[in-house]
């Protein structure tokens, strides 16, 4: 399999702005959960590398213009060019993947707007099994907090924007896989540093804390450090019957606040339940995040950043999250089409602080013989999100923006060699 999109699970061997974007930029987030994979065949030990070029079209029917008048506006552009690398035997394993941005309607003012002008690793790690069953990998990898990938969705779910689900940082992960029961604990001395972009510290991959750039109101100058993590997982069903998984995880860290030199820290908790019957999924799940930005003056949010754009988030709160699909049957025709319908909703904590929702009814179409051909076609309606609809990118995660609800349309599609 071309390790593309998704990062392989440690230990397993065949899986794989002026200073900011303009508002409301429904980002670019890359993967789904299971059912809606291309599922290439796996590789033969050795090495293979792969790749994607992608484009993307944008109808927003909740836009504002410079002027700030309200208008529907669309969009077809470059989104990007990613180049993955992976490496597997018996013993040993790796991955790494990096990204180049820029040339596309999402970066504005401030850039000279080529395709490169934004670019940064998602991934990159090297590990060792040790016997069937364990593994310990190092480098840029995946934190194991739930799965890394919550949902089927192109921009993942909520829990990305707050920088719980499919973040990547610098440690070293060890895993362990039972018949029923499996375990993924990892240790992270610090984040991914800034890569190539205009931001101070906001290009990467994952939503991490950054230091914010003077664009942003209220923003904060934090770094997370010591960060410990992991996951238990449960499967249970037997042959033909549905395949139940259940998930728990656990998240602290220090969070070194600049501005103030104090130290805090960000506590997180998660419980998942997911089924899988046939051609169809489904997914609950809870998570709670209490973060002390060390700065008792202003402690209810913090800035977050990815994609070369910073912007705050609220630091208390209980994340709910639904999803349902299920892969259609389309008989003789040439691709295969998995349909899925998602709704979040993080529930703030201080009081004033408006709840941030989004909606997700999409669609995922991939060519039958080869699975090169890939498109994601995605309704997305959010309030107080920052990825959807105008004026809630700076602190609609955080206090909240407009409290109306906004939709957009978003099609990606690429061809990944």
């Amino acid at each position: 399999m071309h390790l593309l999109d998704c990062q392989p699970r440690a230990g397993t061997r065949s899986r794989a702005r002026s200073r900011r974007l303009r508002p409301a930029s429904a980002l670019f987030c890359a993967c789904a959960m299971g059912p809606v994979l291309a599922a290439n065949p796996a590789p033969a030990d050795g090495w293979d590398f792969g790749g994607a070029i992608r484009g993307r079209y944008d109808l927003r029917f909740t836009d504002a213009a410079s002027d700030g008048t309200r208008r529907t506006s669309e969009h077809l552009s470059f989104d990007t060019l990613l180049l993955t690398a992976a490496y597997r035997s018996d013993t040993w394993y790796g991955a790494a993947q990096y990204r180049f941005y820029g040339g596309s309607f999402l970066y504005d003012a401030g850039y000279r707007n080529y395709p490169g002008e934004i670019s940064f690793p998602v991934y990159a790690y090297v590990g060792r099994h040790f016997g069937a069953n364990d593994s310990v990998s190092v480098g840029l990898q995946a934190v194991p907090f739930d799965d890394t990938f919550w949902g089927s969705a192109f921009l993942n779910s909520l829990g990305f924007v707050y920088g719980m689900e499919e973040t990547y940082n610098l440690g070293a992960v060890y895993q362990h896989q039972g018949e029923r029961l499996s375990s993924t604990f990892g240790v992270f001395p610090g984040a991914v540093s800034n890569a190539f972009g205009l931001s101070e510290d906001s290009a990467r991959y994952s939503v991490n804390l950054v230091k914010a750039d003077p664009s942003v109101p209220a923003g904060t100058r934090t770094t997370e450090r010591n960060m410990v993590a992991g996951r238990l997982q449960y499967v249970t069903g037997q042959e033909g019957m549905p395949r139940y998984t259940f998930t728990g995880s656990g998240w602290y860290s220090t969070v070194h606040n600049a501005r103030t030199g104090r130290d805090g820290e960000r506590r997180a908790l998660a419980f998942s339940a997911k089924v899988e019957q046939g051609h169809w999924h489904g997914k609950l799940l809870a998570a709670w995040q209490d973060i002390d930005n060390g700065d008792p003056s202003a402690p209810d949010q913090i800035t977050v950043g990815n994609y070369d754009a910073p912007f705050n988030i609220a630091t208390r709160g209980t994340l709910g999250f639904a999803e349902v699909g299920r892969r259609m049957d389309t008989g003789r025709l040439p691709f295969r089409v998995d349909l899925y319908a998602n709704y979040a909703r993080f529930f703030k904590t201080v009081p004033g602080q408006r709840d941030t929702q989004r909606l997700n009814i999409g669609a995922f179409w991939s060519d039958n013989a080869t699975g090169r051909i890939r498109v994601w076609s995605e309704l997305l309606v959010g309030r107080n999100d920052p990825f959807v609809g105008a004026g809630q990118y700076s602190n609609g995660a955080a206090a909240g923006g407009d409290d109306r609800y906004k939709a957009s349309l978003l099609m990606v599609f690429g061809y990944y060699f």
